[in-house]
């Protein structure tokens, strides 16, 4: 059995975290048995009516297609390390070396090591 399907998943980017509709097209092939004896490491055997059930072998080959990390656009600028804004809508206009107050401390150890 050859098959092709195409789906629409609501995913978030992993980048600046917006929901988004990702595209997931699948195409594969099943072999079927008519027996237990000739079935395959798969042990896909055609029912007695005839009628496969698709519905799981979609859903297993769909969730492989899933990306591990999902991004809403291959150019995503992700979200402002400082304020958080999306910065795919906006700009914002920080310092780029303030440091988190927390970390002075470590700023001054790597002065001292170089």
């Amino acid at each position: 059995m050859q098959s092709k399907a195409h789906a629409m998943l609501e995913a978030e980017c992993v980048r600046c975290l917006d929901t988004f509709l990702q595209p997931l097209d699948i195409d594969f092939t099943e072999l079927y048995a008519f027996s237990d004896r000739t079935a395959s490491d798969l042990g896909l055997i055609l029912p007695e009516d005839g009628k496969i059930d698709l519905v799981p072998l979609l859903r297993e080959y769909m969730t492989l297609e899933i990306p591990i990390s999902p991004l809403c656009r291959p150019d995503c600028k992700g979200l402002c390390p400082i304020c958080g804004e999306n910065m795919n809508y906006t700009t914002c206009n920080h310092d780029p070396d303030t440091i988190d107050p927390r970390l002075v401390v470590l700023k001054t150890l790597q002065k001292k090591n170089h």
